[in-house]
């Protein structure tokens, strides 16, 4: 089955960072595991420390999301601008094709 209108990656970026939000507002533990190397054999790769990482920077504790993944806190820092960039991006696209019409 092919989408006829595929999501923009933007938008899959937009949702992924507002659960890894929900799940530091919320608190809940270790949420959903999606990793195939965790679920194969029980152990985190180096990966799953990074999304550890990032729901930590988000609660605002740096000190263990600095010791979950060193890179955490740069990822949350690039990916927030990147999307701010990208809604100022479509909100001013928006307004110049409403402009037009």
């Amino acid at each position: 089955m092919r989408l006829r209108h595929p999501l923009p990656f933007s938008a899959v970026a937009c949702a992924a960072w507002l659960l890894c939000a929900a799940q530091a507002a919320t608190g809940l533990g270790e949420g959903l595991v999606l990793c195939p190397v965790r679920l194969l054999t029980g152990h985190r790769c180096p990966g799953c420390g990074m999304g550890h990482a990032v729901v930590a920077a988000m609660r605002g504790d740096f000190a263990a999301s600095f010791h979950l993944h060193p890179l955490g806190i740069p990822l949350l820092a690039v990916w927030t601008a990147w999307l701010a960039a990208e809604a100022v991006r479509a909100a001013r696209s928006g307004a110049s094709a409403r402009s037009v019409l």
